[in-house]
């Protein structure tokens, strides 16, 4: 397969991951107010951050797969990384507040079908796709599809994450599993924000 082939098969398989996430970020977050969940919450609005660095990233394979130079597309991809850096850093600060303040007893959770249904396709789906990415991030000697593979990772754990406090809260009514799996999701956060920082500081 040629490096046009592969760089095409990447923008189908990055619209893909862009319609799936759209649907993820509007139910997570429609889902995790309705509950009361911060790591449902917080998992759809990571969903949302994601969405730019996969803009950016269709923007470059699109020219990659014309055949055109991705200089331009380059100095676009540090802006939007520092964008998503600032807004990833917000994210984080409003995970761990809205967290302690619900250690504090101020809210609890409530059981939602829609979110365990979604975070439990989001797993699944995030695992998938980062491999094909890495496959083809590989392949075509892209560190930018490579990030975008981590990113997928990461987004299949926050899921995980979110899961697991749905269904304990379910199962159990163990309401205190919702704070601490949105502290281990801000956990997840900085760390993208500080690799985004670093992608857009690269010469």
């Amino acid at each position: 397969m040629t490096a046009l082939q592969l760089a095409r098969q990447a923008l189908r398989l990055e619209w893909m991951a862009i319609g799936w996430t759209i649907i993820e970020a509007v139910g997570a977050l429609w889902a995790g107010v309705h509950a009361h969940s911060v790591a449902l919450s917080g998992f759809g609005a990571d969903s949302l951050i994601e969405l730019l660095s996969a803009g950016i990233l269709v923007q470059r394979l699109t020219i990659q797969g014309r055949g055109g130079d991705t200089e331009t597309v380059e100095g676009a991809e540090h802006r939007a990384a520092r964008w998503a850096a600032g807004l990833l850093g917000l994210l984080a600060l409003y995970l761990v507040g809205a967290a302690t303040w619900e250690l504090l007893g101020h809210f609890r959770e409530t059981a939602s079908p829609l979110g365990m249904i979604l975070a439990a396709v989001s797993v699944g789906l995030m695992v998938w796709l980062a491999q094909s990415k890495r496959v083809l991030g590989r392949e075509l000697g892209s560190a930018a599809l490579q990030a975008d593979a981590a990113e997928s990772v990461v987004c299949a754990w926050m899921a995980a994450a979110a899961l697991v406090s749905l269904v304990a809260n379910w199962a159990f009514h163990w309401t205190w599993v919702d704070p601490l799996a949105a502290l281990l999701i801000a956990y997840w956060v900085v760390r993208e924000a500080r690799g985004a920082w670093e992608e857009a500081h690269k010469e």
